[in-house]
C-alpha cells in the first residue's frame, strides 16, 4: 500500500488534509468578511457591574493569566470573549487573519463553563481553520469546491483544548491545503502582517499568528508539516513550536502534519504541552527526555547556511549572530557546525512523499463537484501534485523510507554532539503581499506537468517551489526526522519587521527547548509587536524617569529582588533614573528598565520627564 504522505496526517482520522508549509499560492485581492458558522439569534450580554478588566490589560495578558483574574473574579469568561470580538471587529478588517466566528456558541459554552482546575480556565481561544475541525464550524480545506462544507465532528485535539478551559470563539486563516509559507488563496484571501499590513504574515498558519501578534488571542493553534507554526511565527514576531512527531494527541508517529500552537509567553505553552500530550499507546509523555538540570552545559551548534544552497539574508545572520553573541556572554557552549544532511535532496524526497495530496484533494472536489478536478478548480501546485501521483513509481515508500532513515542517523548523530542546533528561523523577512509565491513562468510548466515523466515532474515542482523555499529552507529538516523545534522572536530589522530564530533538538527533547526559550523570555531577549511599537515610539523623547516619593530598585522586573531604595526628595532634587526600555513583570504589571535593575511604572511613584 502506497505510503501516506506528509501533507495527508488526518485524513485517516477526520478526511481533512493535513497543514503544511511548502511554498506556493496566489495573491489575490484579500476577503475581508467573518462568516459565522451558524446562524445565532443569542446576543451578548455582559453584567455591567460586574468588574472587568481594560483592554489593555487583556491585550497583554498571558492565556495563564487571564485563568488567574477569571478565578480571582476579576473578570468573566463571556468579559473575555467580549473583550477578544471587539478586537477581532476592530482589526481583522485589515488583517483577514479570522475567517469565521462563532461568539455565540462561544458564549453560551462560558455561561455552562464549571471550574475543574483547568489551567486556561475561561480563556478565548482561535483555532486553525484547517485540520482541527469544530463541529459546526467551516470545514474547506481552503478548496473553492467546498466553500460551504461544516464540520460534523469535533477533533480530539480541539476537545483536548476545551478540556483545559479554553472556549473556541473561531478559526483562522490558511492557504489551500495548507501547502505554503504565505497565507493566501482564492477561497480566504491574504492575511495581511500586523506589523506591516503590505507585508505578508507567513503560512501556513497564518491566521493565527496574526492573532496572537496582534493580541487578539494570547494562544492560537496551528500545526505544522514544514514549518507552518515557525514561518509565521517567524515572520509575525512570536513563540512557535513543532513538538516530536507524535507525542500531541491525534498525531501520528511517522512524519506528517504536527499540531500545536503560538503565543507569547512560554509558559502559556509549557501548560498547553504538557495538557495536549497524547495518551494512546505511544503515550506523548513516554517519548519525552529529562530536562538537563545545567542548561549552560548543553552543547550548542549553529548555522546560517541555507540547506538548499540559496542566499540568506542580512536580517537572518545578523539574528543569530546577535542571538550566539548573548548566548556566550551568559556561558553557553556555541559552535559553528553545520547540519550533515543533504538539504536538496531532503527536499526532493519531501515533495515525492508529498504527491499524494494531489490525488486527495481531487476526491474531496469529486464529492462536492461530481467529477474530477480541473487546473482552474485549484492552485496550479494543488494540480501539479495531483498529476504527480498518477506516476508515483511502485517503489515510492522504499525511496521514501531510506531516506527518512537516513536523515534520522544522521541527525541522530548530530545531536550526541550537539543538543540544539540554532539557525535563522526563515531567511528572509516577510514577503509583501505582491511577491507571489511561485514565478509566473512556471504556471504554464505546472499546468502542462501531466505531459512530463515521473522525475521531470518532480525536478519541476521543484523548481517552481525553489522561490518561496528560498525564503524558508531552514524548517523542513524538523519535519522529516521528526525531531521538535522552536521559533523565538528576538531580532527585529532596520525596517522595522521581525525575524526569529530556530533551535531544533532530538527527539524528545521538547522540554529542553521550552527551558531554553524561557531563558531567553527571563532575560527580556523577546520583541514583540505591542512592546517594540511602544519602545520605538518612547525612543525619540527623552527617556528620564523621576521619583515621586521614596523609589525602591530592584535587581528583576517582578520587583523582588531589592537592590536599593532611594529616600524621598523634594521636586528639585528628586532622583532621576535613565530608561533603557519598558517590560512586563509576570503578572502583566509595567516596569521601567534602569541602569543596574527595574523600577516601578505606577504614576504614583514616577513621572516621565517629556
Amino acid at each position: 500500500m502506497k505510503k501516506q504522505g506528509i501533507f495527508t496526517g488526518y485524513l485517516k482520522k477526520s478526511f481533512l488534509l493535513g497543514a503544511s508549509v511548502v511554498l506556493l499560492g496566489f495573491v489575490t485581492e484579500s476577503s475581508l468578511t467573518i462568516k459565522a458558522d451558524t446562524p445565532t439569534t443569542t446576543t451578548s450580554v455582559t453584567n455591567k457591574s460586574a468588574p472587568d478588566i481594560s483592554n489593555a490589560t487583556y491585550y497583554k495578558s498571558s492565556a495563564t493569566q487571564l485563568a488567574k483574574m477569571v478565578r480571582k473574579g476579576q473578570v468573566t469568561p463571556t468579559q473575555l470573549i467580549t473583550h477578544a470580538v471587539a478586537k477581532i471587529k476592530a482589526d481583522n478588517p485589515q488583517l483577514n487573519a479570522v475567517i469565521s466566528m462563532r461568539e455565540d456558541q462561544a458564549i453560551q459554552e462560558a455561561a455552562n463553563l464549571k471550574d475543574t482546575g483547568q489551567p486556561f480556565y475561561g480563556v478565548p481561544l482561535l483555532i486553525k481553520g484547517l485540520g482541527q475541525p469544530i463541529s459546526g464550524s467551516s470545514n474547506t480545506d481552503g478548496l473553492v469546491a467546498l466553500k460551504n462544507r461544516t464540520a460534523t465532528t469535533t477533533s480530539s485535539f480541539v476537545q483536548r483544548l476545551q478540556s483545559m478551559g479554553f472556549i473556541v470563539i473561531g478559526q483562522t486563516n490558511f492557504p489551500e491545503l495548507g501547502l505554503i509559507n504565505i497565507t493566501n488563496s482564492t477561497l480566504n484571501g491574504v492575511a495581511h502582517n500586523p506589523w506591516n499590513h503590505a507585508d505578508n504574515t507567513g503560512g501556513s498558519s497564518g491566521g493565527a499568528v496574526a492573532s496572537v501578534a496582534d493580541d487578539i488571542v494570547p494562544v492560537a493553534t496551528g500545526n505544522d508539516a514544514g514549518g507552518s507554526l515557525r514561518i509565521p511565527a517567524s515572520w509575525s514576531g512570536v513563540i512557535g513550536l513543532k513538538p516530536t512527531q507524535g507525542v500531541i494527541e491525534g498525531d501520528d508517529t511517522t512524519p506528517s502534519t504536527v499540531n500545536f500552537a503560538d503565543a507569547k509567553n512560554i509558559q502559556d505553552l509549557q501548560t498547553l504541552f504538557d495538557g495536549l500530550l497524547s495518551t494512546s499507546d505511544h503515550s506523548g509523555a513516554n517519548m519525552l527526555k529529562a530536562v538537563p538540570s545545567h542548561l549552560k552545559k548543553v552543547p550548542i551548534a549553529y548555522s546560517t547556511k541555507s540547506p538548499v544552497n540559496t542566499p540568506v539574508s542580512k536580517d537572518a545572520v545578523n539574528a543569530v549572530k546577535q542571538a550566539v553573541t548573548f548566548l556566550k556572554s551568559k556561558g553557553f557552549k556555541v559552535v559553528h557546525v553545520n547540519s550533515p544532511v543533504d538539504g536538496v535532496k531532503l527536499m526532493h524526497i519531501y515533495y515525492l512523499e508529498s504527491t499524494g495530496t494531489g490525488t486527495d484533494a481531487n476526491k474531496l472536489v469529486k464529492s462536492a463537484l461530481g467529477r474530477d478536478m480541473t487546473f482552474n478548480d485549484v492552485s496550479p501546485m494543488t494540480w501539479a501534485l495531483y498529476q504527480a501521483d498518477q506516476k508515483q513509481p511502485t517503489n515510492v515508500n522504499s525511496i521514501v523510507n531510506n531516506e527518512f532513515n537516513l536523515v534520522n542517523q544522521q541527525m541522530t548523530a548530530f545531536h550526541q554532539k550537539y543538543p540544539l542546533y540554532l539557525t535563522p528561523t526563515t531567511a528572509v523577512t516577510a514577503p509583501k503581499n505582491t511577491d507571489p509565491a511561485y514565478l509566473p513562468e512556471y504556471v504554464e510548466k505546472l499546468k502542462t506537468i501531466g505531459n512530463l515523466d515521473h522525475d521531470q515532474q518532480i525536478q519541476t515542482i521543484y523548481d517552481a517551489w525553489l522561490h518561496g523555499l528560498t525564503k524558508t529552507p531552514f524548517t523542513q529538516l524538523a519535519n522529516i526526522s521528526g525531531e521538535p523545534a522552536i521559533s523565538l522572536p528576538t531580532y527585529v530589522s532596520k525596517q522595522n519587521m521581525p525575524l526569529g530564530i530556530q533551535f531544533e533538538a532530538a527527539k524528545g527533547e521538547d522540554k529542553l527547548l521550552l527551558k531554553l526559550g524561557a531563558y531567553f523570555q527571563d532575560h527580556n531577549q523577546f520583541k514583540f509587536l505591542d512592546n517594540y511599537k511602544q519602545s520605538q515610539t518612547s525612543s525619540t523623547k527623552p527617556k528620564i524617569a523621576i521619583a515621586k516619593t521614596k523609589l525602591t530598585l530592584y535587581k528583576d522586573k517582578n520587583l523582588t529582588k531589592r537592590v536599593k531604595t532611594y529616600p524621598f526628595r523634594s521636586k528639585q532634587s528628586a532622583h532621576h533614573f535613565k530608561l533603557l526600555g519598558t517590560v512586563f513583570s509576570t503578572n502583566g504589571a509595567t516596569r521601567y528598565q534602569v541602569k543596574g535593575g527595574y523600577i516601578t511604572a505606577n504614576p504614583k511613584y514616577v513621572t516621565i520627564k517629556k
